[in-house]
């Protein structure tokens, strides 16, 4: 494989530095120049130095104290129409100490799903799908973590260790009543059933009236 170029000309990349805006609790990009940094890097190096800046310009996440929530879920049942269980759950989330940029992620029996934040501040929601036989009814234990325990969760995971001691921010409970997989008779017997039914009775009135 050819070894990376490097570009002597190029003395200057148009890129930005981030600062950080304490009344936004997020870092920011004003415009600069990054000119004596990345005159004759490697197209690797150029790479490289760009994730650093995009790593380092993500809004940091605020922490969250004694969180209220206003949960609400729903799960489909219907076996008939569809293969797998859906499972929705919706949260409002308020905290005491104000915060509103907070990261949740979501871990349902040992497996994570990404949470996504709504266009209203606290409003977020979590959804999976289940094969109808993996699905069995009853509760599930929907728990969520900040960016903190969440990084503990999968260091724990990584290593094999015990989770049980680590702790959600808060859990909310789903109830699953189960698959519906239509009724007991078939729509084409029964309609063959009353068929038989309305036959019989019209032959037996027609027998009657003979006599």
């Amino acid at each position: 494989m050819a070894p990376s170029k490097a570009y002597p000309s190029v003395h200057c990349v148009q890129a930005e530095v981030a600062q950080y805006d304490p009344s936004l609790s997020c870092f920011f990009f004003p415009a600069t120049e990054l000119c004596s940094v990345c005159g004759g890097m490697t197209a690797g190096a150029v790479r490289v130095l760009v994730a650093l800046l995009l790593a380092v310009a993500g809004c940091t996440a605020e922490t969250c104290t004694e969180p209220v929530i206003v949960p609400s879920y729903y799960t489909t049942s219907d076996a008939v129409i569809s293969s797998e269980v859906v499972f929705i759950v919706e949260i409002s989330l308020t905290c005491t100490n104000g915060a509103q940029n907070v990261a949740l992620y979501a871990d349902v029996n040992g497996k994570q799903f990404p949470v996504t934040r709504g266009q209203d501040v606290g409003k977020y929601q979590v959804s999976w799908s289940l094969e109808h036989k993996n699905a069995h009814s009853g509760t599930y234990e929907v728990k969520f973590f900040d960016e903190e325990s969440y990084s503990l969760l999968r260091k724990a995971q990584r290593n094999n260790e015990d989770i049980s001691a680590i702790k959600p921010l808060f859990a909310v409970n789903v109830v699953h009543r189960g698959a519906w997989n239509g009724p007991w008779v078939s729509t084409e017997v029964l309609a063959a059933l009353i068929g038989i039914v309305l036959y019989y009775t019209a032959y037996t009135a027609k027998s009657n009236i003979q006599v």
